[in-house]
């Protein structure tokens, strides 16, 4: 521990939950005005900038605050502008670089503002970049160039506003720091096999021009290090600097912070210098050791670490200098000069705390306490290593046996809701929201004697809530006695739509020997809850046909609990094959069954509330006719449902933009404030200038901009709630459709998840973009040879094409619009791995065919299982029309591996569909 802190000359917080990469700082003149100035970005998109002028933080102080469109992973700074005399200021985003111009506020008060100059679109989620002057070509334009390090290894080099070359590096399975050299014109990182590697410029450029003149357009090659030195763990940071006092004038040394050691390596790659840490290093930084001691002359530079505990350790030439602690880890470190003063240290925490601080002498508050001495007991320290060797081997062991001592948790879910009279329950404000559920939580423990301070904590999805969410129960008491009840009352808010009716409870409690454990139950909300039973609705916009196996059960045997609560004159005309329930969002659904056909119809006004009829229905089959098959045989609602990604899509961007319309209206509203402050401290006051009436509009159009966002709010919560329901759906009928059971049925909802949860950063599509991989690019068109062409007597081109032309009219999908997404393609692909079953199309693909699904249905071509002499049930024998679709893998169905691998996805024109 050392005896002497760091002093803080300056600080900042952000006043926020934000989370910050230890690359998003840096320090330069960005706004080329002078003066350095601190720049900050944060993995929520905000990017900060300080001018640290005197002693402790003052508003004028912050010079920019500005929300950009993606998490923030480095900046840096370099001559990117054109001339390369101004710098500007590059933005590491995942998927992304832009690089900005900063420029100064005109007036006293006034906030910069940022100035695109470039944006690069990037193929690959990057990791790092490096900024420097690339081979001849850049020295020549006077222009720095970036080179950007992506998570898979792929360095793509970027020139100006355009892509260089992009190569990928071998045994980059973990990136790691990467670094230019001037010098030798070369790049420094390290790889997962805990190497130091250099590539060589030149060898990057060759490596791309052997690959472009290779085998084909598509071919990657890796490109292998030039030398590579092990040094045995992870690599944390890697700097350029002179550690030794003598080295070669034009020679530069590679600093590298391991986890647990410090390496001096030469440009050649040897090692020159390495030193054991007694910490755990967070960040380095190598900075001139001041006057004289330029590396021009010869001079070392000084080598300052952190530790993850706060520490900080000056190292020169191996000799450590000063050694002080800083009151909040630092994860960034650099050097610079605010207020005249050289050497001021400046760093980052991971909460985004900025400091500016100085090596001080003031020691610590807390008091440092001396060594006693004791004598030792070996014969005690043998026991207690023979223990904790026991301990290890009964953890570690594949025998080990399940604890006796657990905590069991048993739900007691009623059918029917609680009587009028008890739904009172509770202090909540939302008690009048609908009808309250009580259900009574059993919990029982298998140990000896009591288990003191037990939670728990229930959880269930919207529009349910519980009125009372967590529950502390003093004492649980052992042994094979009465298990203690929990009662918990459930309800449903109006107006809402519910996606899930599953409620789940969690007990949280520590062991007698403080091991911390957990029990958990999972149960279903009654459907009483949600819905109530109307009279029959004849007609339905939307509707979905289940097929059964076995003769139908009677529709009040299987919704007899429902009836039960319904009012005499609804029970009485919800007959034995039709049942109409009415949501508590209003929606209605119907349930109709053909007593002939053993078939079972859902109908509703709306496509997302068709869920949860089909739920309930093949649950209720399923315990009336056990071993029942429910199948569903007509082609997915696929158009439906890429609609309601739209509207979800839609709300989250008018959202978006109101937030933005609103940020920029506060930044607007400040610096009027500002100017307004201004102007009432001088002493000689000048005239407003109609400042007050521009105060007064911008706080009308924020009030407005406010109830727009509350609106915006609600629409998305809407668009959610749909979305999730029309999820759950697909889900259902594609299970059906293709006979998944349970475990590919929970693999589908794992890659299609029907839980939709947006935030700033990152919303529904981008979470499913990200599971469901893109389709492959479609296979090369066979080579034309124009002499086999007429040898097997081939129509001229021009023939050809109009018999194309001539299908494509007789086609009955001609002439069917076709809509455009605005910048994107909405993609549905169901995948599991063995059996694989797999679904691949896209908007584009299916919009004409599914805007005709009221006239075709689906068909699969016939099977070839045994020879072609026989079919499968899925297979029929109708007119077909192509269609293509992406080609998928193969299954161990023949029939619909032969539908689903075929280069077309045929549709029957024979049988009209129930639409």
């Amino acid at each position: 521990m050392s005896l002497f802190k760091a002093r803080e000359w300056w600080t900042a917080s952000t006043g926020s939950d934000e989370e910050f990469s230890p690359s998003a700082f840096c320090v330069a003149d960005l706004d080329n005005q002078g003066g350095n100035k601190v720049a900050t970005g944060s993995l929520s998109g905000l990017l900060r900038i300080y001018q640290p002028r005197q002693r402790d933080y003052r508003a004028e102080d912050l010079l920019l605050e500005q929300r950009l469109d993606a998490p923030v992973i480095q900046l840096a700074t370099g001559l990117l502008l054109p001339g390369g005399t101004r710098l500007a200021l590059a933005v590491l985003h995942p998927r992304k670089l832009v690089v900005y111009e900063v420029h100064a506020g005109k007036q006293l008060g006034a906030y910069h503002s940022l100035a695109k100059v470039q944006e690069h679109a990037l193929d690959r989620n990057t990791f790092n970049m490096a900024i420097g002057r690339f081979g001849s070509a850049s020295q020549a334009r006077a222009v720095d160039s970036i080179a950007v390090q992506s998570i898979d290894g792929t360095v793509s080099v970027f020139e100006g506003d355009a892509l260089a070359f992009s190569r990928l590096l071998a045994n980059s399975l973990i990136p790691g720091p990467w670094v230019h050299s001037p010098r030798a014109d070369c790049f420094f990182t390290a790889n997962s096999a805990l190497e130091v590697c250099c590539y060589k410029l030149s060898s990057l450029t060759l490596a791309q021009a052997s690959s472009e003149s290779g085998s084909g357009a598509g071919a990657q090659r890796k490109v292998n290090a030039d030398w590579s030195t092990v040094v045995g763990e992870h690599v944390v940071d890697i700097k350029l600097g002179r550690f030794t006092s003598n080295p070669p004038t034009s020679e530069s040394e590679l600093i590298v912070l391991g986890a647990q050691t410090l390496f001096v390596l030469k440009e050649a790659g040897a090692i020159r210098y390495q030193r054991r840490l007694d910490m755990q290093p967070s960040c380095l930084c190598v900075y001139s050791a001041g006057e004289g001691a330029d590396t021009s002359t010869g001079g070392s530079d000084n080598v300052l670490i952190a530790s993850a505990t706060g520490a900080l350790l000056v190292l020169r030439e191996g000799v450590s200098l000063w050694s002080a602690r800083c009151d909040q880890p630092p994860i960034a470190l650099s050097v610079g000069t605010f207020a005249d003063v050289k050497g001021m240290l400046v760093s980052l925490t991971e909460r985004g705390v900025t400091s500016v601080l100085y090596l001080g002498t003031d020691p610590p508050t807390t008091a440092v306490g001396g060594s006693h001495e004791k004598d030792l007991d070996y014969d005690e320290m043998d026991d207690e290593h023979r223990r904790l060797l026991g301990r290890i081997r009964e953890a570690t062991g594949g025998n080990r046996a399940e604890p006796t001592d657990y905590l069991t948790l048993r739900a007691q879910v009623p059918k029917t809701v609680d009587p009028v009279a008890e739904r009172g329950l509770g202090d909540d404000d939302r008690s009048s929201a609908g009808p309250s559920v009580t259900v009574r939580v059993s919990v029982a423990y298998s140990g000896k004697g009591p288990l003191e301070s037990v939670q728990l904590l229930a959880q269930c999805e919207p529009p349910f809530f519980c009125l009372r969410e967590s529950v502390e129960l003093s004492a649980v008491q052992g042994g094979s006695g009465t298990p203690l009840s929990v009662p918990l009352v459930f309800r449903c808010a109006k107006d809402m739509l519910p996606a899930s009716c599953k409620a789940l409870v969690v007990a949280t409690y520590t062991t007698a020997d403080g091991a911390p454990r957990t029990a958990r139950a999972e149960f279903d909300l009654p459907l009483a809850m949600v819905c109530k039973v109307i009279a029959p609705v004849k007609n339905g916009t939307y509707k979905v046909t289940l097929d059964t196996d076995q003769p139908p059960a009677q529709i009040g045997e299987l919704f007899g609990d429902l009836l039960a609560l319904a009012p005499g004159a609804e029970a009485g005309k919800a007959g034995a094959s039709v049942l109409s329930l009415q949501l508590a969002s209003g929606h209605d659904v119907t349930v109709l069954l053909s007593k002939n056909a053993g078939r079972y119809r859902i109908q509703s006004g709306s496509f997302e509330p068709m869920w949860q009829g089909g739920h309930e229905l093949q649950q209720r089959l399923r315990k009336a006719l056990p071993g029942v098959n429910v199948s569903f045989n007509e082609p997915l609602p696929l158009q439906e449902y890429f609609e309601l990604i739209d509207v979800h899509f839609a709300a989250r961007q008018e959202l978006a933009e109101t937030q933005a319309a609103l940020e920029q209206r506060a930044q607007q509203f400040r610096v009027v404030q500002k100017r307004l402050l201004v102007r009432f401290k001088d002493k000689n006051p000048a005239p407003l200038a109609n400042l007050d009436l521009l105060l007064g509009g911008t706080y009308e159009q924020l009030m407005e901009l406010g109830s727009k966002g509350e609106a915006a709010k609600k629409a998305l919560a809407l668009a959610t709630t749909s979305l999730a329901c029309g999820t759950q759906l697909i889900n259902q009928l594609i299970a059906l459709r293709f006979e998944l059971d349970e475990d590919n049925a929970a693999e589908l909802r794992s890659h299609l998840s029907p839980q939709v949860h947006d935030f700033s950063e990152q919303g529904w599509e981008e979470r499913t973009d990200a599971a469901l991989p893109p389709p492959p690019p479609p296979p090369p068109p066979p080579p034309a040879d124009s002499a086999l062409a007429s040898a097997a007597g081939a129509k001229p081109a021009s023939a050809s094409k109009s018999a194309v032309r001539s299908s494509r009219s007789d086609s009955p999908n001609d002439g069917l619009p076709m809509r455009a997404r605005a910048g994107r393609r909405a993609r549905l692909r169901v995948a599991r791995s063995s059996p694989s079953w797999t679904i691949a199309t896209s908007t584009s693909q299916t919009s004409a065919a599914t805007e005709a699904r009221s006239t075709r249905t689906a068909a699969w071509p016939a099977c070839s299982s045994a020879g072609g002499s026989s079919t499968c049930r899925q297979c029929t024998s109708s007119t077909v029309v192509p269609m293509p679709v992406t080609r998928v893998a193969t299954t161990t169905h023949t029939g619909v591996a032969s539908a689903l691998n075929s280069r077309a996805l045929t549709r029957s024109v024979s049988e009209p569909s129930p639409r």
